[in-house]
């Protein structure tokens, strides 16, 4: 399976090979996954929450592709105990195609070739979204996040001690990444709320902070305990796999979820990131 996709540390050499061994009906150890270099099928952007669903669905659909292929190989073929099923009328799976009637009756996708003379077959595939779809439907995952927030009532210093997200993001094709993700959203939530902030000199345009040393963000002391609850979620409307994104569905409630905790706690309401010493003693500022 080749197509041009790209992993930034998301996982998705790993999501979309396991979306690419099932629309071939394979065990993922058999599938050879290749993505990367432009000189492949376009694999779209890795961004916007969407790039397991779209790539993947182009994936899925070469797959199906391949398959179909096959299917029109052996049900044409009188000397297949697969003849005359029809290209419907046949399933993928472990390699084999097995008759929807009668699944005592299946031939290997090798036997398959090798009976047909051919060394391979290709099949292509693509993805976009459905408009239509689109104007009916919510497209994107949702959730919801609860932040604990202790304040030093003498100092003002504040640390969160606890984050919980729940989230629906459709069909999860990976649980332990897409729980790894959203724990990582969740972080850079508080990151968000607490730390990060970018001071540009107003004369040069230039950032005054372009490193680590000065740019603040957590470490594990400051994040103590992270927990994402993945919601179960069957969605026929997204896409055919119901694949929905989780690249930013972790981070965007979190800051404001810590910033409700921060008011909850101390009864002053601060409208601007960082939520900072100074900002809680003076919020207009």
């Amino acid at each position: 399976m080749e197509i041009g996709a790209h992993d930034m540390g998301q996982g998705a050499g790993t999501a979309l090979a396991q979306i690419a061994a099932d629309g071939l009906g394979l065990d993922i150890d058999q599938v050879q996954f290749i993505s990367g270099t432009s000189d492949l099928p376009d694999g779209g952007i890795a961004g916007g929450s969407a790039h397991t669903a779209t790539a993947g669905m182009a994936i899925h659909n070469a797959g199906a592709d391949v398959v179909a292929r096959l299917a029109d190989l052996a049900t044409n073929d009188n000397r297949s105990p697969l003849f005359g099923a029809g290209n419907a009328g046949v399933i993928a799976r472990g390699g084999h195609l097995f008759r929807r009637d009668d699944e005592s009756r299946s031939e290997s996708y090798a036997d398959i070739l090798g009976r047909a003379g051919r060394a391979e077959i290709e099949g292509r595939g693509q993805s976009a979204a459905d408009p239509a779809a689109q104007s009916t439907y919510a497209m994107h995952a949702h959730g919801a996040v609860f932040a604990e927030v202790k304040v030093d009532p003498d100092l003002g210093q504040m640390r969160v001690t606890r984050v919980v997200g729940a989230f629906a993001a459709g069909r999860i094709i990976n649980p332990r990444m897409v729980r790894s993700q959203l724990c990582g959203g969740m972080i850079w939530g508080v990151s968000f709320a607490l730390h990060e902030h970018a001071v540009m000199d107003t004369r040069s345009g230039r950032p005054m902070n372009p490193n680590l040393g000065e740019y603040h963000v957590p470490v594990n002391a400051d994040v103590p305990s992270v927990e994402a609850i993945l919601v179960e979620e069957h969605d026929p409307h997204v896409n055919a796999l119901g694949i929905k994104g989780v690249g930013e569905i972790g981070i965007t409630g979190t800051a404001g979820a810590v910033a409700n905790a921060v008011w909850h706690a101390t009864g002053v309401r601060v409208r601007k990131f960082p939520i900072t010493l100074d900002r809680l003693i003076a919020p207009q500022l």
